[in-house]
């Protein structure tokens, strides 16, 4: 019940409980497009749902830009933020957009031959874009914005996903999403109206250089053509914020780095603190050494552990949960050995969030720590997240921020189906040497695994 407010309503029984609007910290706000509290209205569809605009955050804070604006955002497709980037333009302020490649290209450009290719999930994603009120990057083009991707100016494209979902304004206000700038990951799909969007969170910092600063860095090596392992080594940046801190680090690393120092590392380091408790909603989870830390955690005694991925990955065979119930998938025709390391004492406490037919089960990449401490931003926990992509992690500490993301992991963890029960291909795992190696434990080509969105 943690992050919950309740107000006892002074009436006749039966006593009615009621959930109220949860207070933000100025200097660090945060929004989630399936808050139960609130509601608006949807912007494309025209009706009352429940939820914050998270589009809506970003079209204010656009609107209030003086100077400039950076946006980097893996696919871009509302017309509405298109809207606003060129007012902020028209008003002379210095808009510069950065998108992935694939997603860098108006309606009109995609040819038959390109379609008669296209996989299922990009041909659905295709009629989706085609029910838009208009085509919000042909919307930038034609008003001389400048785009680029991450084969732009001679990048080189790398072999990830420029997968950052940031705004910076004035230098000085920064958004931070897990979601894309898309009405499937904000607020629902044009075809079915019982969707609301695909769970995801915003950070909204303002007034803040420090913060902004980092971002601006960032964005300005990617802007320069250094996508991926093409930039210089980072490090983690922690600013203070409001009353706690904000800890910043950019993916990805090189394969040759100390694990310890990249994003993986790093929240591997942070869940090795905890002491009471570890509330986990990712889309991927599949980074073999955050598995094993949070295994050894849960062996020091910290017993609440909840662990909610997203059902299109909770089954796949590289999914930890596996390791945290204690069971290996049964084996696949394929090749190359992955190492599945069950947890000494497994848990049932992980599972996948339902939702409408449409929506995903969970978009956000979160955890809370000890009800004090958020993990956050666009970085899957995944090989793909932290060696491949463009990525932001975040770590904000703060307890009143803590108590917003408990009440969206309360939320989807009341939907969850958890258990062993939803693992059908796991079959007990058999120990062939020392090396936690398991017999039959996974047979996959490693050339096959997805960049993991």
């Amino acid at each position: 019940m943690s992050g919950v407010v309740l107000v006892t309503i002074l009436k006749p029984s039966p006593k009615v409980k009621l959930v109220q609007p949860l207070p933000q910290d100025p200097a660090v706000k945060v929004y989630f497009n399936h808050n139960p509290v609130s509601s608006y209205q949807d912007p494309y569809r025209q009706f009352t749902r429940k939820g914050d605009n998270l589009e809506q955050q970003i079209i204010d804070a656009i609107n209030q830009a003086q100077s400039t604006v950076d946006l980097a955002v893996m696919e871009f497709r509302l017309p509405k933020v298109a809207e606003a980037l060129t007012l902020a333009h028209q008003r002379r302020v210095k808009v510069r957009v950065l998108i992935d490649n694939k997603y860098n290209k108006t309606l009109a450009e995609y040819t038959q031959e390109e379609l008669a290719r296209m996989s299922r999930h990009d041909k659905q994603a295709y009629e989706e874009l085609k029910r838009y009120p208009a085509d919000a990057l042909a919307m930038l083009r034609s008003n001389k914005i400048e785009i680029k991707d991450d084969t732009s100016s001679g990048a080189t494209k790398g072999s990830g996903l420029m997968h950052h979902k940031f705004v910076v304004i004035d230098g000085k206000t920064t958004i931070i999403s897990s979601g894309n700038l898309t009405a499937s990951d904000m607020h629902g799909d044009f075809g079915n109206f019982d969707t609301r969007g695909n769970p995801n969170n915003i950070v909204v910092v303002p007034d803040n250089s420090q913060i902004a600063t980092t971002f601006t860095n960032e964005f300005n090596y990617m802007w320069q053509g250094l996508f991926k392992s093409h930039k210089p080594k980072r490090y983690p940046v922690t600013i203070p914020v409001g009353t706690g801190t904000i800890t910043i680090n950019f993916s990805p690393a090189s394969r040759k780095d100390d694990i310890a120092t990249t994003s993986n590392g790093i929240i591997s380091s942070y869940l090795q603190q905890a002491k009471k408790s570890v509330h986990i909603a990712v889309f991927v989870y599949s980074a073999q050494q955050i598995s094993d830390t949070l295994g050894r955690v849960h062996d020091q005694g910290v017993e609440d552990i909840k662990v909610l991925i997203d059902p299109d990955f909770f089954r796949q065979a590289y999914s930890k949960a596996y390791d945290a119930m204690g069971v290996c998938p049964r084996p696949g025709k394929k090749n190359s050995l992955i190492k599945v390391k069950p947890w000494r004492k497994p848990i049932t406490t992980v599972g996948f969030p339902t939702s409408s037919i449409g929506d995903r089960g969970v978009h956000s990449k979160m955890a809370i720590l000890d009800q004090m401490l958020v993990i956050t931003g666009s970085h899957n926990w995944s090989d793909s997240g932290n060696y491949l992509n463009d990525e932001t992690l975040m770590f904000i500490q703060n307890p009143m921020v803590a108590t917003h993301y408990e009440q969206e992991f309360s939320r989807l963890y009341q939907t969850a189906k958890l258990g062993l029960k939803t693992l059908a291909s796991s079959q007990k795992c058999e120990l062939v040497n020392s090396k936690n190696t398991y017999k039959n434990s996974l047979l996959v080509n490693l050339n096959t695994y997805p960049l993991e969105e």
